[in-house]
């Protein structure tokens, strides 16, 4: 690091489920206005007390948050300056119909039949909130529209406030405009983003997939002014429904099609064909069917009668389940917290299957399509501009409202920060190797290197099916070859062919194993989950021995086998307690901690929060727990208690509590952060003061986040990714964040994704390049990979524990197994 860390002074409606009022089909759309579909996600975090007023979580000591360290470089962003007056004031009202009406569209529809009333420029968010350039002669104005069936529908508007420009409310205006300009260019609403069809391409395979492109954008306020981020998406959508998926199930086993349906539709995303929404599937609901009766203001009425009368659709299938999804929090922010039924026949399964991206053909043939380079990126998002500035309803629209685009993607300042030197077994921590960043690993600087701390596997058995025997020796003999230079001792091995590659057959030989055993290597001749899961279930939450599964595919090829060897046989040692390699880190006494959550779609309403933290100066031994919880304020409280369990480990190892700890909190979506903030935050420190008293260790908690809409383009004649190591901490950041982008990958196809950190508590006195630098110095500690990663090692731990005890265990392993990286 070119400067040290600075060192902290502290140490040691009554119904059960409810149907989801669908949205009439859409009115003639009038001149600034939008429907609920059309509301834009908030762009800025609010606190859950304050509907509109920024959260602000950056650290009140913090004046600056530019890095120091690091080469410059001249980077551009996805990101377009908005022109905008100054003097802009806005009136705010609230809406009311009387009697009410469910329907976004419909409630567009009546207010436009008054539009003369209250000026021809306004926004409504489809719901009761409507801001015009004009103020009314009252503040309490009423008036009257008809429906189609000729009832007469009262309707109130209720002066609230008047928004000046700078407000919060106004960049969600600004965002409201934007989705009407992506109306107006004939792109169609899919879920909340806007495609175009013009673009689809087909894809034959798996009964055919279509892909269409659209566009993501977002204006807020940033630390270089209001910007709007935009970036090209895709949607792929499939010609199969739910209800073929669920007769797809039922053909591979009536006996189990409850489970296996859940696990292939939980968590998956349809599409309602009737009005185009997206639902994310949370359950199924085998007790009901489309004969279903619910209550409607009319009176009771059946599911199948509902879809008739309101989108004159037959359902065919009578005795199909019914698909249960949780409100979306607008939903809930509208008062609508009851579950959401749906037809599986009417829903069109989207995305992309496991088995699809497994598919190596397949996955070439999307890719050409949705993997840009970043000078295609560029090009597109350089058209899609150039289409907005020549439509003329967009810019009469932009104009009333004194908006305009700058022209050309912002330019930035970004820094790359110096490479390392990967430590092996004999490296003092100013020594090691340096790699080249822009390759992206450093297996050469490891290759025929013992490892920096290596382990000796003496007991271990090989288990294979009967077609699997003819590929052990080879393997195991090629094991051994690779595993000595890396100092990783392997004994003999007890090799057992089967009668059958059946889940039965390796669990019963599996439980014969002797309980001296130190691991078991399962050689299987394919990807069957069933098999997979039985085999780490019994390995990790009965026995406790590390386990490695290998498919027999992967060790037939010689030429490649011992490159394959290699990666297998770093995994088997570091499950056992191995350290593969190490970096210098500066900062002692110090814990990383990384948390992430995964959704059980076995166990109902059930996720589990992995947790991982460092137990030693070169944070390289780790210390993993996983535990389930039901709801956001029980995963806050199961962090709290793990993580004091994880202080007093840290404690045994060491003998001393550590001088400070970073938290790396991952799985965080925007609407996430006011609870982390308010809640999950405040019960780490509280449980950091009642173990270190006076002397607790300093706390710096990070929000990781993956899920950005920032990309960064190096010009290069063309465009290209920015280098490993490239820190970007100005211009998009956000003023009220203390935060920055990292870019520590390198890519070989398409553009590469940054990973945004936000750092909403700091008790240390450490610069912002400490952060940055220990940032990236953890992206290389992640041992399934010789080479950088997108998040700290610790995230990506505590994401694969999570996904494994969720996807194969469903349960939690056994204790013993939690000094470990056994889930690797």
């Amino acid at each position: 690091m070119a400067e040290g860390f600075g060192r902290s002074r502290g140490r040691s409606r009554g119904l059960v489920a409810m149907i989801k009022q669908h949205a009439q089909r859409s009115a003639t759309s009038g001149s600034g206005t939008s429907s609920g579909e059309d509301s834009p996600p908030r762009t800025s975090r609010e606190s859950s007390a304050s509907r509109g007023a920024l959260l602000v979580t950056k650290p009140t000591r913090i004046t600056t948050k530019v890095g120091g360290t690091g080469r410059q470089m001249a980077l551009v962003a996805n990101y377009f300056r908005i022109t905008h007056s100054t003097d802009l004031m806005l009136n705010q009202y609230h809406v009311t119909f009387d009697p009410t009406i469910e329907s976004p569209q419909l409630r567009r529809h009546l207010l436009l039949q008054n539009k003369e009333t209250f000026g021809s420029q306004f926004i409504f968010d489809g719901m009761a909130n409507l801001k015009t350039t004009a103020k009314l002669k009252s503040s309490d104005l009423q008036f009257q529209a008809t429906k189609e069936s000729n009832e007469l529908i009262t309707i109130t508007l209720k002066h609230t406030r008047e928004v000046p420009w700078g407000d919060d409310e106004m960049m969600r205006m600004y965002n409201t405009q934007m989705r009407r300009n992506l109306s107006h260019l004939g792109y169609t609403l899919l879920g909340k983003h806007y495609y175009d069809k013009k673009s689809e391409v087909r894809i034959e395979d798996y009964g055919g997939v279509n892909i269409w492109r659209g566009y993501l954008t977002a204006i807020a306020s940033h630390d270089g002014g209001i910007l709007m981020a935009c970036d090209t998406i895709y949607k792929f959508l499939r010609g199969q429904t739910a209800l073929d998926v669920l007769r797809e199930m039922m053909k591979r086993g009536a006996a189990q099609f409850q489970d296996m349906a859940r696990k292939e539709l939980v968590g998956c995303v349809v599409m309602t064909q009737y009005n185009s929404r997206t639902y994310r599937v949370d359950d199924i609901a085998f007790d009901k069917n489309p004969q279903f009766v619910f209550e409607t203001k009319k009176g009771p009425t059946t599911l199948t009668e509902y879809y008739r009368q309101q989108y004159q659709v037959d359902i065919r299938d009578l005795k199909q389940p019914l698909l249960e999804c949780l409100p979306s929090a607008r939903d809930k922010r509208q008062g609508r917290t009851e579950k959401i039924l749906l037809v599986p026949e009417l829903c069109l399964m989207t995305g992309l299957t496991d088995e699809m991206r497994a598919n190596f053909r397949f996955t070439k043939k999307i890719d050409e399509v949705s993997r840009l380079t970043p000078t295609r990126r560029v090009e597109n998002l350089n058209a899609f501009m150039n289409a907005m500035s020549k439509n003329e309803k967009i810019q009469a629209e932009m104009k009333n409202w004194n908006l305009g685009f700058g022209s050309g993607l912002t330019e930035i300042s970004g820094r790359q920060l110096e490479g390392e030197k990967i430590l092996m077994s004999n490296d003092d921590d100013n020594g090691g190797e340096a790699y080249e960043q822009n390759k992206g690993d450093f297996m050469r600087q490891i290759r025929g290197k013992a490892m920096r701390k290596t382990v000796a596997i003496n007991r271990w058995a090989v288990l294979c099916g009967p077609r699997e025997a003819s590929v052990v020796d080879d393997f195991v003999s090629t094991l051994n070859r690779v595993c000595a230079p890396m100092g990783v001792t392997l004994g003999k091995p007890k090799i057992l062919t089967l009668d059958s590659d059946r889940s039965m057959s390796f669990l019963n030989s599996l439980k014969g194993i002797p309980g001296a055993a130190e691991m078991v290597v399962c050689v299987v001749a394919n990807n069957n989950k069933e098999r997979y899961d039985s085999i780490k279930k019994y390995c990790y939450c009965e026995r406790g021995i590390a386990s490695q599964v290998v498919i027999s595919r992967t060790i037939s090829k010689k030429e490649m086998l011992m490159s394959v060897c290699t990666k297998i046989g770093i995994q088997m040692a570091v499950k056992m307690g191995a350290q593969a390699w190490a970096l210098n880190i500066p900062p002692k006494n110090t814990m990383v901690v990384g948390y992430d959550t995964y959704k059980d779609g076995t166990l109902r309403g059930q996720a589990a929060g992995g947790f991982v933290c460092s137990l030693n100066r070169s944070m390289t031994q780790w210390y993993s727990k996983v535990s389930y919880h039901k709801n956001s304020d029980e995963m806050s409280l199961n962090f709290s208690v793990v993580f004091t369990e994880a202080l007093k480990r840290y404690h045994e190892v060491n003998g001393n509590m550590p001088e400070r700890v970073l938290v790396y909190r991952d799985g965080v979506g925007d609407g996430m952060i006011p609870h982390i903030f308010d809640n999950e935050l405040k019960r780490i420190k509280k449980s950091l003061a009642e173990i270190g008293g006076e002397n607790a260790p300093k706390l710096i908690f990070n929000i990781v986040s993956k899920r950005v809409n920032a990309r960064f383009f190096k010009k290069n004649g063309n465009y290209d990714n920015p280098p490993p190591g490239t820190i970007i901490d100005t211009v998009i950041t956000r003023p009220e964040r203390y935060d920055f982008y990292l870019v520590s990958q390198s890519v070989r196809q398409g553009t590469v994704a940054p990973t945004l950190f936000n750092i909403i508590e700091d008790e240390t006195n450490w610069k912002p390049q400490h952060h940055q630098q220990l940032a990236y110095k953890l992206t290389h500690l992640y041992y399934n990979w010789p080479g950088t990663i997108r998040v700290p090692a610790p995230c990506q731990y505590a994401h694969k524990l999570a996904f494994l005890t969720t996807s194969s265990l469903h349960k939690e392993p056994v204790a013993s197994l939690s000094n470990t990286l056994f889930y690797l």
